[in-house]
C-alpha cells in the first residue's frame, strides 16, 4: 500500500532527492571505544551547535539556567542589556562552579567559595581583598569566558567552536520547516532526565527509525503505519513523516476499525461510535477534522500542510536532539554523552502543548494534558511527580539509573531494549551496525559524524 500524502507541493512535507550512502557495516567501536569518544568530543563536540535549554527560562534580566555537555558545565543568563549570553560556569580564581541550581534568578554571578563576583554581562566586577594579589585583578582573562550563543524557535543554542559557522547557516536546511509550529508558545509540561545505561548515539538511534516497531512497540500498529515513512536526508539534519490514524499494513483486516484506534479517533476529536468509513480513511477524517475545527479549539493550522494535522514529523536536529512533533504539541529527546563512560548517557525528555487560544498556561491546564497523555500512552500513567517552582514553571526532574519509574509505555519499551543493545554491542561476537533502507537515517547520522571528525565540516 502506497499511503496518499495530503500536504501541498512546496509545503513542508516535500520528499527531498536522496544522496548516496554506503550501506556497510558500522563499526560497533564508535558506540564502544574511549579512544572514539574522545575524537567524537574534538571533532563534533567541540565543532556544532546544540542545545542548551529553552529561551522562557531566561526571560528577564538576571535569569539564568545551566548546562551540561560532557563534563563541561556552561551558564546561560540574560544581561542588563537583555541580551543572552553562554559562559563557561567556572569562577576564574580557583575554578568553582559559580551556580549548581538548575535555573533561577541572580542580581550577580557570586563564588560561594571566595565570593568573587561577576556582573549579568560576564565582567569581574569585584574582588575581596583585591589589594593583596600582586599581579592584579584587571586582566581581562579573569573575565567568564563567553561561547557563541543563539535562540531560535523558543530554545538557546550554543557551540564551543571558537569560530563556528552562522547558527542561521547551521539550522537553514529545517529553519523554515519547524518554524510554523510555533515551539515558543507552547506549554512545557514535563521536563525529566534519566540515566541510561548505553551510549548516546544508541538513543539518538532508536528514535532515528521505524523499523522497530513491530517488535517493541506492537500496540502501536493498530494508530500507525510504520512501512509508508517518508525519509528525508538533508546537509546535517534529517527527518521522516510517520503518517498517523492509520494501522500498519501488516496487520491482517487492517481496514477494520479497532478499538485502540478508535481510542485515538476519539483523542483526536472524531466520535468513532458514528464513524462509518474505513480504518484507511480515519487519517484523512483526522485531517479535515482539525481544520475545520481549529479555530474553535483555539489552535491556528495556518502555516501547517495537512500532513502535518495527523501525522509524526520527527526531526534530527544534529547531533543530539529528537522531536516527535504534532499539529499541537511537541516531545524533545536530548541525548547527551556521559563525560566518562561510553557506555552510559543522559536521557533529557521534555514535553510541550499548544496552549489554546484564550487560556492561559498554568497548573489547571498543565493537568488536563498531562491526562491525555497518560491516556495516548495506553493508559500507563506518568508516575514522575512534576511540582511547580513560584515563578510557574514546571520543575526540573533528575531520574538516576535504577529508580522506579515511567515515563509512558512507548519510552519504557525502549528504555527496556537499550541497555541490552549496549551490552550486546560490547560482546565480541558482534561486529557493528547492519543497517537496511529503513534504517537510513542512522546511516546517514553516522557518515555527518565522520564529516566532522575527519575535517570535511
Amino acid at each position: 500500500m502506497n499511503l496518499k500524502r495530503y500536504a501541498a507541493k512546496g509545503s513542508s512535507g516535500d520528499k527531498t532527492p536522496e544522496p548516496y550512502l554506503e550501506y556497510k557495516r558500522i563499526p560497533k567501536e564508535r558506540y564502544i571505544s574511549q579512544e572514539f569518544k574522545q575524537k567524537e568530543w574534538e571533532g563534533v563536540w567541540k565543532k556544532v551547535w546544540f542545545q542548551a535549554g529553552l529561551e522562557r527560562d531566561v526571560k528577564e534580566p538576571g535569569d539564568f539556567f545551566t548546562t551540561e555537555i560532557g563534563n563541561l558545565s556552561i551558564i546561560i543568563i540574560k544581561g542588563d542589556d537583555n541580551k543572552v549570553r553562554a559562559f563557561y560556569n567556572v569562577c576564574k580564581h580557583r575554578g568553582t562552579q559559580l551556580r549548581h541550581q538548575n535555573c533561577g534568578h541572580a542580581d550577580s554571578l557570586k563564588c560561594p567559595f571566595h565570593a568573587w563576583e561577576y556582573d549579568r554581562q560576564g565582567n569581574l566586577a569585584s574582588v575581596p581583598d583585591a589589594e593583596t594579589f600582586p599581579a592584579g585583578t584587571k586582566d581581562s582573562s579573569l573575565n567568564l569566558t563567553s561561547i557563541h550563543c543563539e535562540a531560535w524557535a523558543g530554545w538557546i543554542f550554543i557551540s564551543l567552536n571558537q569560530n563556528p559557522i552562522s547558527f542561521k547557516s547551521y539550522i537553514s536546511d529545517i529553519k523554515n520547516q519547524l518554524e510554523p509550529y510555533q515551539f515558543e508558545k507552547m506549554d512545557l509540561i514535563l521536563d525529566v532526565t534519566v540515566e541510561w545505561n548505553c551510549n548516546w548515539k544508541v538513543g539518538v538511534d532508536a528514535f532515528n527509525e521505524s523499523y522497530h516497531v513491530m517488535g517493541t512497540h506492537p500496540q502501536l500498529l493498530d494508530v500507525l503505519d510504520d512501512q509508508n515513512v517518508q525519509i528525508d536526508l538533508y546537509e546535517i539534519h534529517n527527518r521522516y513523516l510517520v503518517p498517523f490514524g492509520t494501522p500498519s499494513p501488516r496487520l491482517k483486516n487492517n481496514g477494520d476499525i479497532s478499538p485502540a484506534l478508535a481510542s485515538y479517533m476519539d483523542q483526536q476529536g472524531l466520535d468513532s461510535g458514528n464513524f462509518k468509513g474505513t480504518a484507511q480513511e480515519v487519517r484523512r477524517e483526522i485531517q479535515l477534522f482539525k481544520r475545520k475545527n481549529s479555530q474553535k479549539e483555539g489552535y491556528d493550522y495556518s502555516g501547517l500542510n495537512d500532513d502535518q494535522l495527523s501525522d509524526d514529523y520527527h526531526y534530527l536536529i544534529f547531533p543530539n536532539l529528537s522531536l516527535n512533533i504534532y499539529s499541537n504539541n511537541m516531545m524533545s529527546f536530548r541525548h547527551r554523552p556521559h563525560p566518562e563512560d561510553p557506555n552510559k548517557m543522559f536521557f533529557d525528555v521534555q514535553m510541550f502543548q499548544m496552549v489554546p487560544k484564550g487560556e492561559s498556561e498554568g497548573k489547571s491546564h498543565r493537568s488536563v494534558i498531562a491526562k491525555n497523555i497518560r491516556t495516548n500512552e495506553a493508559n500507563k500513567s506518568l508516575n514522575v511527580k512534576q511540582n511547580e517552582s513560584k515563578s510557574g514553571r514546571i520543575e526540573h526532574v533528575y531520574i538516576k539509573e535504577g529508580t522506579e519509574h515511567t515515563l509512558g509505555q512507548v519510552i519504557d519499551q525502549d528504555a527496556f531494549n537499550l541497555p541490552f543493545v549496549q551490552k550486546g554491542m560490547n560482546s565480541p561476537a558482534y561486529e557493528g551496525l547492519w543497517c537496511g533502507s529503513q534504517e537510513r537515517r542512522i546511516i546517514h547520522f553516522n557518515t555527518v559524524i565522520d564529516d566532522y571528525i575527519e575535517g570535511r565540516r
